[in-house]
């Protein structure tokens, strides 16, 4: 008990100690705040003109290319015969022929035509599939339609692209007549995106998301570094307080305090795109190199807290392991007792699953006339030579134990005939061990050789052939 005490007290020494140094963190890194944050105002806008700038000019491209075929005459009349050609392979060659051209020449990872009139959707290998309501892919086909825009983008999972988020931009292909005939676009991977954007992260050491507001619901639910739902841009930018967004072109600033800290967010809607475009910096970021001394003495720290907990985690574990063997063996002989006994002989068996063992039942032949003619004194000698003897005769292949009063159990990890050896030997060493010619210590055992688990059968057959053993004479092996 009091090693447990004392280990508490040295945890809370510890946490103490930790407190004190985070705290004392806390209050230097806040008089860095009110400095930082009018540099911080600079510094973020100009990162502001710089990525709305490379968003506008990554995804402008796209939006052209896609409305230059929904507007492609060649496209709109292929459609229109579609529906009499779905047999004519060089028919269909020529739509895959026309995307795959889009495809190689800007490098998208899709380029693909969704057919009102039959639903077919292709793309630059061939036919994909047939859209349908019924499938949950597709409802973003559906909602697009209904929603009467003339194109969007939509950040959804790629069925043909190996199962990867893209930015899909949907376009919407008219007749002359103004009916529907076909949904084109192209489909970028958002990585290509994110990969840019992160660099201007680490230059300006801030964050960028992007909420997509324009695009049609579509099927997927998710979120990628860059690209998240409204609902989740207070738990990433960790800001407790509401976050109100407008659809406003100009960039507006805000400011909040969570967890101690100042936090700066940019903000401003993309009519064009439908995209909410958030920059997030904290003031913590503009004494970098400051921050990480700070933070290598902290990670330091918690290593080594870690380890020195681990370490000691782990001895007084053995130490309460040993204190449970110690109360479970017996004293006088120093082999386990039956309660250690039936916790170790599970785990020696396990190694053992497939091969033959053997179960021993011993006990001292005369033991009470012993006790009774020379004091108890000298039959608790006569167990411990008995213990010590059967222990060392057993060493590296099986496991015993004190059963009770002068019987003992055990298990070797061998056949019967071997066993019978090994006991055998066992019962030399203590006719050796005799100093005194007026009296003679001999053992009866009963061997039972068994497979796989332990049952209380092969106990009853071992018990069995003690009893045949004694009824033979004792000092023998049945």
């Amino acid at each position: 008990m009091k090693k447990h005490i004392l280990l508490i007290c040295n945890l809370v020494i510890i946490i103490t100690i930790v407190t004190c140094f985070v705290w004392m963190l806390y209050k230097d890194t806040r008089a860095y705040q009110e400095l930082a944050e009018k540099h911080l105002e600079n510094i973020l806008s100009l990162a502001d003109t710089d990525i709305s700038k490379h968003i506008e000019n990554s995804m402008t491209k796209p939006v052209m290319v896609s409305k230059t075929m929904a507007n492609d005459r060649f496209l709109k009349e292929w459609i229109l015969k579609e529906p009499e050609n779905l047999q004519n392979s060089e028919y269909l060659e020529q739509l895959y022929a026309y995307l795959k051209a889009y495809q190689e020449k800007y490098g998208y990872n899709t380029v693909f035509c969704v057919s009102a009139n039959t639903g077919n959707y292709y793309y630059q290998e061939g036919l994909n599939k047939t859209v349908s309501r019924d499938d949950a892919h597709d409802v973003w086909f559906y909602n697009f339609i209904d929603s009467g825009r003339e194109y969007d983008i939509q950040i959804d999972t790629n069925e043909y692209g190996g199962g990867g988020i893209t930015m899909f931009v949907n376009f919407r292909m008219v007749g002359d007549d103004g009916s529907l005939l076909a949904v084109i676009g192209v489909g970028l991977l958002v990585d290509s995106l994110e990969s840019t954007l992160s660099s201007y992260e680490k230059d300006y050491g801030l964050s960028v998301y992007i909420i997509n507001a324009g695009g049609a619901e579509n099927s997927f639910k998710g979120s990628t570094a860059v690209f998240i739902a409204e609902d989740e841009l207070a738990s990433r930018v960790a800001v407790t307080d509401e976050i109100k967004l407008n659809k406003s072109p100009e960039p507006e600033m805000q400011w909040f305090t969570s967890g101690g800290e100042r936090k700066c967010l940019i903000m401003k809607y993309n009519d064009t795109l439908g995209w909410y475009q958030i920059i997030e910096k904290d003031t913590s970021s503009i004494s970098r190199s400051f921050q990480s001394r700070i933070k290598s003495s902290i990670i330091f720290m918690l290593i080594s807290l870690a380890v020195c907990l681990l370490v000691t985690t782990c001895v007084f574990n053995l130490y309460n392991r040993q204190i449970i063997i110690m109360a479970n063996t017996d004293e006088l002989t120093g082999l386990p007792n039956r309660t250690l006994f039936n916790r170790l002989y599970p785990s020696f068996l396990r190694k053992r699953k497939s091969m033959k063992n053997t179960l021993f039942i011993l006990d001292i032949d005369h033991f009470k006339s012993l006790n009774d003619t020379w004091g108890h004194l000298f039959g608790n000698a006569i167990l411990a030579m008995v213990g010590k003897n059967l222990s060392e005769a057993i060493k590296g292949c099986g496991i015993a134990s004190r059963w009770g009063g002068d019987e003992f159990l055990g298990i070797l990890a061998v056949e019967a005939a071997e066993a019978e050896r090994i006991l055998s030997g066992f019962m030399d060493s203590l006719t050796y061990a005799q100093k005194d010619e007026l009296y003679r210590v001999s053992v009866s055992v009963g061997l039972a050789e068994f497979g796989g688990k332990l049952g209380a059968d092969v106990i009853k057959q071992a018990d069995k052939r003690l009893y045949a053993a004694k009824a033979n004479g004792r000092g023998g092996i049945a």
